[in-house]
């Protein structure tokens, strides 16, 4: 088997943390909800969204 060094995976995944990051940063919050909700959660877009807005400090008025 051919494995990475444990410093390589490490490095890589806070890369994959990091760009995930920054693509919900850029999202307003109702694509985000949307891209996050699934037929089988138990919330729905709108209750993400409001989540969603409620962790980034907005009010429901703000767009982001």
């Amino acid at each position: 088997m051919n494995r990475r060094p444990r410093s390589e995976a490490i490095k890589a995944a806070g890369r994959r943390i990091a760009d995930a990051r920054l693509a919900c940063a850029l999202m307003t919050p109702r694509e985000q909800a949307e891209a996050a909700w699934t037929p089988t959660s138990p919330y729905t877009v709108d209750e993400l969204e409001a989540q969603i807005r409620a962790e980034r400090g907005l009010t429901d008025r703000e767009a982001s």
